[in-house]
This record gives structure tokens, sequence and C-alpha cells, in this order.
């Protein structure tokens, strides 16, 4: 399983408010995981609006979700829409990790654009993050998912080099070398 780190940029409004307004098309994914918060402006909320789905669909699935603490699959939207319960960064991810990686077998998912660490509101979870690594980068993990499309919030892009840097080699054994994301714009944002 390949994870490639998509650099999240964000409006001058968007982090003043705390509001997640826009949403990046991730192309080449089949599947999206978002956490299930519909509660204001949030990266759910922005995915929604970004391919037009019925948003009281997203509420009830995103409520359902989050009563019954395990993943949501949503396989008749396109592109595909796997809900996480919320963790407010306060809970080991194990689980949800793996029944993330459950369902997305269940779909036969290839490309995953897991959104979760792409808007952060107050810190990075770090234990979570690197639960959720450790889960990924396990040789023996057996999934449908050929690649990973990970964003990260670009405030935070340091602190989840050093996290990437330091589970990869835990892993492998060897240190590694960070490949630099690909930074996404917002509309309208200057690339300078």
């Amino acid at each position: 399983m390949e994870i490639i780190f998509r650099e999240m940029h964000h409006t001058y409004d968007e982090t003043a408010m705390g509001h997640k307004i826009w949403f990046p098309d991730s192309v080449e994914s089949d599947v999206i995981s978002a956490t299930a918060n519909c509660n204001g402006f949030t990266p759910l909320i922005a995915i929604t609006k970004r391919y037009g789905w019925n948003l009281e669909l997203i509420k009830r699935a995103s409520a359902q979700c989050n009563q019954r603490g395990d993943i949501a699959v949503l396989d008749h939207l396109s592109p595909k829409l796997l809900l996480v319960p919320s963790t407010k960064g306060k809970m080991e991810a194990n689980f949800l990790v793996t029944d993330l990686i459950n369902a997305s077998n269940a779909i036969a998912a290839d490309v995953l654009n897991f959104t979760h660490y792409g808007f952060i509101q107050s810190r990075l979870a770090v234990a979570e993050i690197t639960s959720i690594l450790k889960i990924l980068l396990d040789p023996k993990t057996s999934s449908s998912i050929r690649v990973v499309v990970w964003d990260i919030d670009s405030r935070f892009k340091r602190k989840m080099i050093s996290i990437w840097d330091g589970q990869r080699a835990l892993t492998t054994g060897k240190p590694t070398k960070f490949a630099e994301p690909k930074p996404i714009h917002p509309p309208h944002q200057s690339l300078r």
C-alpha cells in the first residue's frame, strides 16, 4: 500500500472562522473516507457540497455512524464514501482503522482519499496518527487499497513529517526521508 500525502492549504476565512468551505477533487480516488461530523462547516459538509450529495442522507448516515461507533459505507455515491465515527483525537484508532480497511476491502477500494487530517481545528492527534500509520504500514495488513491519498493540513506539515519519518523508521528498521507533498491551493489564492 502506497501512501501519498496531499498538503491542504486553507483560505484566511477558513482558518480564522474554523469553517471548511471548499474541498478539492482527488480525481484518482474511487473512495473517500471522512469523519462523520455534520455540525457546521466541516470537511464532510464541504465534500458533500463538492459532489452534490444529498445533505439529509449524509446527516442521517453520520448520526447512525457515531451512534454505532463503527464505519458507515455509502457505496451508492460517486465516489464511494466511508464515514468514520468522530474520535476528537481522544481515542486509540486501532479498531477504527481496522474497520476502515475491512470496509474498503468489502467495496474493493483501490485509491482511498483519507481526509481526516486535512483541516485541523486545534492540535494534531499524534497518538492517533501514529496508531493509524502503524497499521497501514504493517506488511501483514491485507487490503484492496493500492494507494492512500492522505490529506495533511499545511499548518501541521512539519509535525506530520516527523510522525511519518518516525513510524517509517520503526517499520523498515532504517531512517527514511519524507517526500514533499504536493500542495493543493484553494481557489482564487495566489500560488506564489
